[in-house]
């Protein structure tokens, strides 16, 4: 299948409705890669507030959560669905976006070491917890986000594609102790179901550098109340 070297950043302004959403899209032409310190200076530009397009959101009603979910008919929709639920902070969305048939979730080997008790059981009722969890410590108005670069779509069989990527996640939260960015690598098998949507039916996190907080740790961090 096609590869692709993209990053999707989507912003929503303040005043937007459900049907109405702003795509920022940057995009990285051929063989020329996007590295990480313009990502890590968006990231700087994330935490200012009062300006333009990266103001903070006036609080909204738990009942009125932003929700863009598409029916996961390829796998890209997938990985557009999670994007979004973590922009949205949306659990119902994440969760959704992991197959009920099958999931299995592998820890970075560092993650598997420290936090074997956690992730020997980790199911998709785990995830659950995790999501829940962050975001609960984790103000509406402040930024969550997926950055995911040098993207990777290869097709096993008619019914699987497997989807690599070097990400950065960012979840603004309350919590003192634990870092608010992970980052390292991930690759998602996507399985179809008996109605031929696609799933993640397992997740693999990997570790870039000994000292990076992974999306594993996140997990572990916020798995337990």
């Amino acid at each position: 299948m096609k590869n692709y070297n993209i990053i999707n950043l989507i912003l929503i302004t303040p005043k937007q409705s459900f049907g109405a959403r702003e795509h920022i899209l940057f995009r990285s032409s051929g063989s020329k890669l996007v590295r990480y310190n313009a990502i890590l200076s968006i990231l700087f530009l994330l935490s200012f507030q009062g300006c333009g397009i990266f103001d903070t959101r006036s609080p909204e009603n738990p009942a009125t959560i932003r929700s863009t979910y598409v029916p996961p008919t390829t796998a890209e929709i997938v990985v557009d669905n999670l994007s979004y639920a973590i922009l949205e902070k949306n659990s119902e969305n994440y969760n959704k976006c992991l197959s009920t048939e099958q999931y299995t979730y592998v820890p970075d080997s560092k993650s598997q070491l420290n936090y074997h008790e956690i992730f020997q059981n980790w199911n998709t009722q785990s995830e659950k917890r995790y999501i829940e969890n962050l975001i609960s410590h984790t103000n509406i108005s402040s930024s969550s986000v997926l950055f995911l670069d040098n993207r990777s779509y290869t097709l096993i069989s008619s019914d699987s594609v497997s989807f690599t990527a070097q990400y950065i996640v960012v979840f603004q939260h309350e919590v003192s102790n634990v870092p608010k960015s992970a980052k390292g690598n991930v690759t998602l098998y996507l399985s179809t179901d008996q109605n031929q949507l696609f799933y993640i039916s397992r997740w693999e996190d990997f570790r870039q550098n000994d000292t990076d907080f992974t999306w594993s740790e996140l997990k572990a961090n916020f798995s337990i109340e």
